[in-house]
């Protein structure tokens, strides 16, 4: 009987240009499909899906369907990955991470110099990574690939399939079942293909069980029964290793070397968390140096400044650099030092070391007058300074060149994320450029307090070999000459200091 079948098949669709060869492979793809074990899915006479196949798909979906849910919160999934992760770890490693808490860190900086808190950090890190080996890794990494892959399956479209049968299916409705009635298999070609890609990677032989554990963690409660779920992936793997739906597409399409393309997932969930770990790993010991340089940096101005109200740029500052920062921009990197910069060049420079400079080198007799006009020219570079300085900040307001665009570029940022780049590339420049005037004053700075404490030295000996008439430039000093190089050599040296600080 069933070769009379397939002769009537075939004289219907013999004339439409199918070759012999053909022809025969699709003879033998109907004779397959009459011995399958799931015949019963597959009408070929008419080339329709019996209800059989849909009413299978429905009870798949009424067990997926909780994972489903569960799998569309993603603080939920987050939960997953995490225990995902711990799940392949062992008491060592958990205790590891927990010295690498926060919270316990914080604490042990109580009682612990930042040097030897970070030293102890990076220890711990190190230890880590060699406990949380490549091994566990890949077992991690497999069992969240799992995931991955009753991921793609529950999010099939499953409702889209049922709405071809029952327009008025709805979502995880299961009080009762629809009715399906055949339905041409053409119409289903691109729905069965995808069914193939996300069904095929559920394993039998995987460890289920444990990945509906960690579910069941996340979720608070099972959300299938264990052994339906065991029985679904065994008779899905049954489907594919039947190939009956490849076999019911190839011979509705006439096409018998038609092929489907399945979905692998490749998960790195636990590099993914190694390096995360890392990450936070460093801006902890990042947070500890910029509250040591913090600490630095506030010591240095009260060695440095008399005046507390230190605020001399408008723009170019750390309190209009936050809104970039808090949209994670390039921010204005060096605003502080630049800052002290101006205030150290008009407190201390145009006052005090221009004057004492004054001194030095219009009444000094120099023996050496390379060293005069290095010193010259340095305090001619630092007294320069200045009006780069106020054309960086004057270029930063809000109708100033640079200001106007990232104003302007800042209100369209949320629409136009275009506007990153933009922005980016406008503060970057800006910062090069205090950096420039930054390292370009703090050189001269160097030299100036090179040759000021070459003359303090010289100043000090029985025989001066720099200056010939200490005795006279003593007489034109409001203060004892020596003291005030050595004042404001120390000075200097603190704001060198400074500035290294602010451009680290």
């Amino acid at each position: 009987m069933a070769e009379d079948l397939m002769d009537k098949v075939f004289s219907f669709f013999s004339s439409d240009g199918l070759t012999d060869e053909k022809q025969n492979m699709l003879k033998q793809i109907l004779k397959e499909l009459s011995q399958n074990k799931y015949s019963r899915f597959y009408r070929a006479k008419s080339e329709e899906t019996d209800p059989t196949f849909t009413s299978f798909l429905f009870s798949v979906y009424k067990i997926i369907h909780p994972i489903k849910v569960f799998m569309q919160d993603e603080k939920k999934m987050s939960r997953l990955r995490q225990i995902t992760v711990e799940s392949s770890m062992d008491s060592n490693i958990l205790e590891t991470i927990n010295r690498l808490d926060h919270t316990v860190l914080d604490n042990r900086a109580k009682s612990m110099a930042p040097d030897e808190l970070i030293a102890s950090i990076h220890a711990d890190m190190n230890k880590l990574i060699t406990q949380f080996d490549r091994g566990r890794m890949a077992t991690a990494d497999r069992c969240y690939e799992m995931a991955a892959d009753l991921g793609q399956f529950v999010n099939y479209n499953f409702f889209g399939f049922f709405k071809k049968f029952d327009g008025h299916f709805a979502d995880g409705s299961f009080i009762v079942e629809p009715k399906f009635p055949p339905i041409k298999t053409i119409l289903m070609i691109d729905e069965l293909t995808e069914f193939l890609a996300v069904s095929q990677a559920l394993k039998p032989e995987d460890d289920w069980n444990g990945l509906l554990n960690l579910l069941r963690l996340c979720a608070g409660q099972d959300l299938v029964i264990h052994d339906q779920f065991l029985t679904m992936v065994r008779t899905l793997r049954e489907l594919h290793t039947s190939k009956i739906v490849e076999l019911m597409v190839q011979f509705t399409l006439k096409n018998p070397v038609w092929q489907w393309k399945p979905k692998v997932n490749h998960e790195t969930v636990a590099e993914d968390w190694l390096a995360g770990k890392k990450l936070e790993v460093d801006k902890y010991i990042h947070k500890i140096n910029d509250a040591r340089k913090n600490s630095q940096i506030n010591a240095l101005t009260k060695q440095i400044f008399e005046a507390t109200d230190l605020v001399r740029l408008e723009n170019y500052t750390v309190q209009f650099s936050d809104a970039y920062r808090k949209r994670d921009l390039e921010y204005f990197l060096y605003a502080e030092g630049l800052n002290f910069l101006k205030a150290f060049l008009e407190d201390y420079l145009e006052k005090e070391i221009k004057d004492l400079c004054d001194i030095l080198l219009i009444r000094g007799q120099w023996t050496n007058n390379i060293m005069s006009r290095e010193m010259s020219a340095a305090l001619n570079n630092l007294i320069e300074a200045a009006v780069p300085i106020n054309d960086l900040d004057r270029v930063m307001a809000e109708d100033g060149g640079d200001g106007s665009r990232l104003r302007a570029a800042m209100l369209r940022i949320d629409r136009d994320k275009t506007q990153t780049r933009y922005i980016n590339a406008i503060v970057t420049k800006n910062n090069d450029e205090a950096l420039e005037i930054i390292n370009g004053a703090a050189q001269n700075f160097i030299t100036l307090g090179k040759h000021v404490k070459s003359l303090v030295e010289d100043v000090q000996k029985k025989h001066p070999e720099l200056l010939m008439n200490w005795r006279e430039i003593n007489l034109a000093s409001k203060e004892p000459i020596a003291q005030r190089m050595v004042n404001d050599f120390k000075k200097i040296n603190y704001f060198i200091q400074l500035m290294h600080l602010c451009t680290q």
